[in-house]
């Protein structure tokens, strides 16, 4: 397991339980979650420096930037890809309007506009499968990202509270981790949620720490 993720680093920059899931379009538009919250946009809290192993370096625009329109990402068209409440907060999960899109923001929703709480990046590789799974009691939401063509994908896993984004594989010298791999897929069993990886007859199992995902001592 040590060569397959030590092999595996992919150099990007920063940024219940679903199907694997294309992207596809849909319409920017305000939230219709009756949950989310009621208030004006503040980005505040999101002003300082992400913590240690967040993804990557950073992009534009970055972590507390505020939004009032899809112009404001500065790449052009852009789609929904899902939404989700993660600790209460509302988060739009927003990439670029092209197949295969090579970045993924979390946008905190608010009243008057939307918040980044991270992005994630990759100078290469599309996203070709997202899976996502909601961890204690809905406080975190883990997402599993395949990218690049089959039939073996590199998987990376990213994590939110709602108001930080990070690596959920062990991070080198900045950079997210990730795992070349035929399959991959959550678990969520009584001693917690694990990471199954299916590759040429041989699987290895990863288990979440809360933070990050660590193969088994």
């Amino acid at each position: 397991m040590r060569q397959w993720v030590g092999a595996a680093v992919l150099w990007t920059a920063l940024l219940a339980c679903a199907p694997s899931v294309a992207l596809k379009h849909s319409a920017w538009s305000p939230s219709s979650d009756s949950t989310a919250s009621r208030r004006p946009l503040d980005c505040s809290d999101l002003r300082p420096p992400a913590p240690v192993g967040t993804i990557g370096d950073p992009v534009e625009p970055g972590r507390g930037a505020a939004l009032q329109q899809p112009a404001d990402l500065g790449v052009g068209p852009v789609r929904l890809v899902w939404t989700s409440t993660v600790s209460g907060v509302h988060l739009d999960w927003v990439a670029p309007a092209v197949p295969e899109a090579r970045r993924l923001w979390a946008l905190r929703v608010a009243d008057s506009g939307r918040c980044v709480v991270g992005a994630w990046n990759a100078s290469q590789l599309g996203i070709q499968v997202i899976r996502h799974v909601f961890w204690k009691d809905g406080q975190l939401e883990v997402v599993l990202l395949g990218l690049g063509p089959p039939p073996r994908f590199g998987w990376m896993v990213l994590v939110t509270d709602g108001s930080n984004l990070w690596s959920g594989l062990e991070s080198r010298q900045g950079r997210p981790g990730a795992i070349v791999a035929e399959q991959a897929e959550f678990r969520e069993e009584a001693a917690g949620l694990r990471l199954l990886m299916l590759d040429g007859g041989r699987s290895a199992i990863l288990d979440f720490d809360g933070r990050q995902f660590a193969s088994r001592p």
